[in-house]
């Protein structure tokens, strides 16, 4: 379920920002978890840096099962804050009109 979740915020923030030919790839094992996502975006979003440093926060492991209750369901900016304490770090990158987010957790 967390993964689905995580999956959610995403694709959540693809279609805010009308990014579309959206290609997903999930690598879902024992050890880690790894979402990519890209998908054509005819301009850099605007909040694009402040993503990748929202998505590269330090995870709080402490808080985990308090934040996954509240991801999902709503259309914030505050739910990409709260995922960012829940991964363990991202790669995000804009070039040539294509927006590629790639999350990594440690299960």
């Amino acid at each position: 379920m967390k993964t689905i979740k995580m999956l959610e915020e995403l694709i959540g923030y693809f279609f805010r920002n009308n990014i579309n030919d959206v290609q997903m790839d999930l690598h879902y094992g024992e050890t880690e978890c790894k979402i990519m996502l890209e998908g054509t975006c005819l301009s850099r979003p605007a909040d694009l840096d402040q993503l990748n440093e929202l998505l590269n926060t330090p995870r709080q492991p402490e808080l985990e099962e308090y934040y996954w209750g509240l991801l999902g369901g709503n259309d914030t900016r505050q739910e990409l804050n709260l995922l960012g304490s829940l991964v363990d770090c991202a790669d995000v990158s804009y070039d040539l009109q294509k927006l590629s987010i790639t999350v990594f957790r440690k299960n």
